[in-house]
């Protein structure tokens, strides 16, 4: 009987130190190591900058640094796919610190989302998991705070080509004003002409 009390408690002993060493600070990246993340976004918050960008197949990942130089690569992505609308195609995000929430702005399934969550690390996730416009394309939001403290999105819009488009945003940072969108720039120079005829 001694023995299986031993056993047992050594079984556990184990295990316990198992679920320990799961959960751990990641590594640096070795000098020099690419980092292969498209549309890129830093983000600095609290003397450490967090790096997102479009990479990751389930959602978006996110990198830390205290100085630019050296990163450490999240064991967890910022974002993923289950906890927000979409399946495929998570592109450009951009996160905010607003009132003491972390808002990301993103693209996935070629339609502008917003996630929320408590830390830049995530999880964000979205309460509705919906596209901030339905019913057409957009992609490439970025948020603007005006000096009087109104929320503007800027985004990519798929009408007569790929035209970057603005709108005012609700107080919740996640709902966009329709009456307030109105396009910024157009196709206008002849590099731009060329099939799919875009600017962004």
């Amino acid at each position: 009987m001694r023995n299986i009390n031993l056993l047992t408690t050594l079984c556990g002993i184990f295990l316990l130190s198992a679920c320990g060493s799961s959960v751990r600070t990641p590594e640096p990246l070795a000098q020099n190591t690419p980092i292969a993340l498209a549309d890129p976004f830093i983000l600095l918050h609290d003397d450490t900058y967090y790096a997102y960008g479009t990479h990751a197949a389930d959602g978006i990942e996110v990198y830390t640094s205290n100085d630019l130089a050296v990163w450490r690569k999240a064991p967890e992505l910022a974002l993923h796919k289950d906890d927000s609308y979409g399946d495929k195609w998570f592109w450009a995000p951009e996160v905010y610190e607003v009132n003491g929430k972390f808002y990301m702005y993103y693209t996935a399934d070629e339609h502008i989302c917003v996630a929320v969550a408590d830390s830049p690390y995530g999880p964000f996730k979205q309460k509705e998991q919906r596209p901030m416009i339905a019913g057409e394309k957009t992609i490439d939001n970025s948020l603007f705070i005006d000096d009087d403290g109104t929320p503007y999105l800027f985004f990519d819009r798929f009408n007569d080509g790929l035209n970057i488009w603005v709108a005012a945003l609700e107080e919740d940072m996640m709902t966009i004003k329709t009456e307030t969108m109105h396009p910024c720039i157009h196709v206008s120079q002849e590099w731009e002409e060329v099939w799919p005829r875009v600017n962004e």
